[in-house]
């Protein structure tokens, strides 16, 4: 055996092996989340959805529109670059009893223009209105004082920490 075919079977087959192994895996990871078709159901409460299944395959998934939901931007100055703000932009929609994301093109190409802004309604649900101000979201309100029992079980919380931490630096120091 010579030098070249001993370089060739100890170093180039394993390595192409490796390469081929992780192209295929890489192959079986890749986000198949994009919806190529969606329909909806005769009375509008489901939606069927066609996604790539492997490379060439296609199945047909079927989703509640009560749960679905279109992500939540993360910040008030998020909604501006919004997908949906965008002609042609991607938008996340969670189905949140499946736990799934469904990845569709925000093109008007794309859709029916007749149920686009009745779709566009029902999944933005959770966060329609709620990034209006930064102060009054649906869980924090920050514009909101504290009532009378509020403050002073502030107070006593305030008083009692103010105790502890003399009483620790007396015991401490004598």
């Amino acid at each position: 055996m010579n030098m070249q075919y001993g370089g060739k079977r100890a170093l180039a087959r394993p390595s192409h092996t490796a390469y081929v192994m992780q192209v295929l895996i890489l192959l079986q990871y890749m986000n198949f989340d994009y919806v190529s078709k969606m329909v909806y159901s005769k009375d509008k409460d489901l939606v069927f959805v066609y996604k790539p299944d492997g490379i060439w395959n296609e199945t047909e998934y079927v989703h509640e529109v009560h749960h679905l939901e279109q992500m939540v931007p993360y910040a008030v100055s998020a909604l501006e670059n919004h997908p949906m703000q965008q002609d042609d932009g991607i938008m996340t929609i969670y189905d949140m009893a499946e736990r799934e994301n469904l990845k569709l093109y925000g093109d008007d190409k794309y859709w029916n223009l007749d149920i686009k802004d009745e779709f566009m309604g029902q999944t933005r649900s959770l966060w329609a209105g709620n990034f209006n101000d930064k102060r009054d979201g649906s869980i924090f309100q920050l514009a909101r004082s504290a009532n009378d029992d509020d403050a002073l079980m502030v107070s006593q919380s305030f008083f009692e920490l103010y105790v502890c931490i003399l009483t620790f630096v007396f015991f401490f120091l004598y």
